[in-house]
């Protein structure tokens, strides 16, 4: 990684290959980004990880669903991942790829990348709406990653 030093003792950079696979395995929500044409449409969605793809769930109400819309109409999708300490030490990282449905076999065999690091709502209580669930998978074709962390010892007299 290339690191810069500021005056404040705040080091930053672009993250290795193996620095943005551990985030995005310790990580488990970001956002989504989808595309229409000219429009946009940015979701929060929570993932499973596994080097090189993400999959993840739509929680529908209803049959008919923008999400649904946006899906099909986007050719790459964008997932950004973030964790912020403070202004002096956070990391993000931005990938990019295909999304495709998952068949029913495919999302079963995946459950246990959502269970290591994913958040799932709790649906107690919602009985009486419809719910379907959908599993995605987004191959990515790249992710980039950039840090910034505070120094030990930087702004300390000794």
């Amino acid at each position: 990684m290339t690191e810069h030093t500021g005056a404040e003792g705040i080091r930053g950079g672009r993250m290795t290959d193996s620095e943005v696979d551990a985030f995005l395995r310790e990580q488990g929500t970001g956002i989504l980004a989808l595309a229409d044409g000219g429009r946009a449409y940015a979701i929060p969605i929570s993932f499973g990880y596994e080097t090189g793809r993400a999959v993840f769930a739509y929680w529908q109400f209803s049959p008919e669903s923008e999400k649904d819309e946006y899906t099909e109409a986007t050719d790459r999708a964008c997932l950004t991942v973030y964790d912020v300490a403070s202004d002096r030490e956070w990391r993000s990282v931005i990938a990019r790829g295909p999304l495709r449905e998952l068949s029913a076999d495919e999302w079963a065999d995946l459950g246990g990348l959502i269970d290591d690091n994913a958040f799932s709502p709790n649906f107690t209580g919602v009985r009486t709406r419809h719910l379907s669930i959908t599993g995605y998978e987004l191959r990515m074709g790249e992710a980039t990653g950039f840090r910034r962390r505070a120094e030990h010892g930087a702004g300390s007299d000794g």
